[in-house]
């Protein structure tokens, strides 16, 4: 008899803490550390007596993810109280959304042949609890609060993952857009971008979804994969012997690569959700909406088909520049001077030359010196100039590169540089021509041979004419002009 081949069902649930400057129900501050403790105020401990006020940028950035994400956007939703008993709760429940979320129905896609698309079956608004600390003091738990009522969005995707693989890449186009929307940071180290995996398996074909367990505490998308890889795999096994998978909440164990139980599974009533007594619903008017659509910045997928049918750039480079919006801002910025030095030229040449250039230079000095694009020391003007040189011939690949060193710390424009450090190629066919003719007057013998069929010979005379000119005459133009003075 043959054995049954299992498929993975797996959907993610990927919480984002917005970048709000107060938090979701109180005027707190909202910002990322600080000392335990030192960003709570009454509401967020929920001290008696005191009452919620919907922070109203949470509204509008969770809407600027449901439009990116192809949502439905509800034109009235409730906000909700989810109760549970945990040390880091203070009010004993959490206000978050249950029944009619602010955004519903919607989707990303996955870039592949053929791409994948992966539905979003909501996104909603809730509070963040506080921070529980089990390895500061042995033998205690410590609480900080700070983390209470922070707002975040929950992105709660359909089972439609197929792998760990598949989930790693959901996850980086969530972080990919958070970030291009400016609503979350994405640091997943930080806890600002957080995801737990339901995951199961199923005979292959079936449409019958199995028992689901539920993962926690993975902190980067290769703890993501590897999550759920391992956890496909256990249920695999069990469901191969016979035996029973119990709908619970798992912890990963990165150290250990496996997962381990955390306890039974809450279900949905067990939370004993319902409208909060002390907010209203969220009303979202038309003008609201078309005020937030206009505000959106053109997506990453559009921005890398635009690159690739404007610039004529290769997929990759244009995935590579797009992956985040300060590098696609500057590469476009660099892109614009060039073309303000020479707009008659090849505008696909130009937008390769730039690609090239902050692909290869810029991104490197941003990872080696560990600083954002947006404060890259060379600004896009003066990189600009660089790449018109370089494109014009007025500096070989060396002299760019050494000239792009020392822009780092030198506020000049790439000219002055270049010309200070006599870096400059000429290409000048009046200033070339004479020290060529010069060169092959001096050595009539080696003309004879070129002419009598040697013609690497031709390496010989530019050479000459290198030394004679310090190394400065363009070498592409040098051969050019060669070439024609050594015709019979």
């Amino acid at each position: 008899m043959a054995s049954v081949s299992y498929e993975p069902v797996i959907g993610l649930e990927v919480h984002c803490q917005l970048r709000t400057a107060s938090k979701a129900f109180s005027p707190d501050s909202a910002h990322f550390g600080g000392e335990p403790n030192s960003h709570v105020d009454a509401v967020s401990l929920g001290h008696p007596g005191t009452l919620p006020v919907l922070n109203s940028r949470v509204v509008e950035y969770a809407m600027r993810m449901g439009l990116a994400t192809n949502c439905r956007i509800a034109e009235q939703s409730i906000l909700a109280r989810k109760h549970y008993f945990y040390p880091d709760l203070p009010k004993g429940y959490q206000i978050s959304q249950y029944e009619n979320p602010l955004c519903e129905h919607g989707y990303v896609e996955l870039q592949g042949d053929p791409p994948r698309r992966i539905g979003i079956t909501r996104i909603h608004i809730e509070e963040d609890a506080g921070k529980s600390l089990h390895d500061q003091d042995p033998g205690c738990t410590l609480l900080d609060f700070n983390r209470c009522g922070v707002p975040l969005i929950e992105i709660v995707s359909e089972p439609d993952l197929k792998s760990g693989r598949e989930a790693y890449l959901y996850m980086q186009k969530i972080r990919q857009l958070v970030r291009y929307l400016e609503i979350c940071d994405g640091n997943m180290e930080e806890g600002s971008l957080r995801c737990d995996a339901n995951v199961s398996v199923r005979a292959a074909g079936s449409a019958e979804l199995g028992v689901k367990t539920e993962i926690k505490n993975m902190n980067s998308f290769r703890h993501v994969e590897r999550a759920i890889d391992y956890e496909v795999r256990r249920q695999t096994a069990l469901a191969r012997r016979g035996k029973s998978i119990t709908h619970e909440t798992m912890l990963w164990n990165a150290d250990r690569g496996e997962t381990r139980s955390m306890r039974t599974k809450e279900r949905a009533h067990d939370y004993r959700y319902f409208p909060d007594p002390d907010l209203p619903p969220v009303f979202v008017t038309t003008t609201m909406r078309a005020g937030i659509e206009a505000s959106l910045p053109e997506l990453p997928d559009d921005r890398k088909g635009r690159f690739e049918r404007e610039f004529g750039l290769p997929a990759y480079d244009a995935g590579v520049l797009t992956e985040e919006r300060p590098v696609a801002d500057y590469f476009e910025a660099v892109l614009s001077a060039v073309r303000q030095k020479d707009p008659s030229a090849d505008l696909a040449a130009q937008a390769k030359a730039v690609s090239n250039t902050v692909m290869t230079d810029v991104l490197r000095v941003v990872k080696e010196k560990r600083v954002k694009v947006e404060a890259f020391p060379i600004a896009a003007g003066r990189l600009g100039g660089l790449v018109h040189l370089r494109l014009g011939n007025a500096l070989s690949s060396t002299g760019a590169q050494e000239v792009f060193a020392l822009m780092l710390d030198d506020e000049r424009e790439a000219e002055s540089i270049a010309r200070g450090k006599k870096l400059l190629q000429i290409s000048d066919d009046e200033l070339l021509l004479p020290v060529i003719r010069d060169v092959l007057a001096e050595f009539p013998a080696q003309v004879e041979t070129y002419r009598g069929g040697k013609t690497q010979v031709a390496g010989f005379f530019i050479g000459q004419v290198m030394r004679r000119t310090g190394g400065s005459a363009d070498p592409v133009r040098v051969r050019e002009l060669l070439l024609v003075q050594l015709a019979p």
